[in-house]
């Protein structure tokens, strides 16, 4: 996520209350932005926009700031990736951060919610070396996550959002 729009702020408020009813009284815990989930074989860590944890948090060192056991992961896109069609029959390379973390054993899903349009892709792993995607759109959609039995409906995560904004 760039440093942030009124838009941004939305969508990540309206997921954080949508992912925290879902979660709550359960094993899974929701984390916003600031935490990093980190890649210990790449002595590196990422932001994700929200992280979903099951269980407690497995910490790098005792470090509070680096968590290692994602479940769940969310990415608010600013703006259209080049290139993007959303009718092509393969999706580009979104950037660094989904790249990075496939190897996360943990790591279930990993969605993309879009700003600019009332999208949202969600890459979840079939097998162990193996990631599927589906793909919702529209504001009567509902994305479905199979990890945590959510269901988010579309009017819920982009409420009060104001695509007229970006143009």
């Amino acid at each position: 996520m760039s440093d942030g729009s009124i838009n941004q702020g939305r969508i990540l408020r309206n997921l954080m209350r949508l992912m925290d009813v879902t979660c709550g009284h359960s094993l899974y815990e929701v984390l916003p932005r600031g935490v990093q989930v980190w890649l210990p074989d790449q002595s590196l860590g990422v932001y994700p926009d929200l992280m979903v944890v099951a269980g407690e948090p497995l910490l790098h060192d005792g470090k509070e700031d680096r968590v290692l056991n994602p479940c769940v992961m969310f990415e608010i896109l600013a703006n259209p990736t080049p290139g993007y069609n959303p009718d092509a029959a393969t999706l580009p390379e979104r950037g660094g951060i989904f790249r990075r973390c496939r190897g996360i054993p943990y790591l279930q899903a990993y969605v993309f919610v879009h700003q600019t349009e009332a999208r949202v892709e969600q890459f979840y792993r079939a097998e162990e070396n193996l990631w599927g995607m589906t793909a919702q759109s529209g504001l009567d959609s509902v994305v479905e996550l199979a990890i945590t039995d959510a269901r988010l409906p579309m009017m819920d995560i982009y409420e009060r959002v104001d695509f007229s904004l970006l143009v």
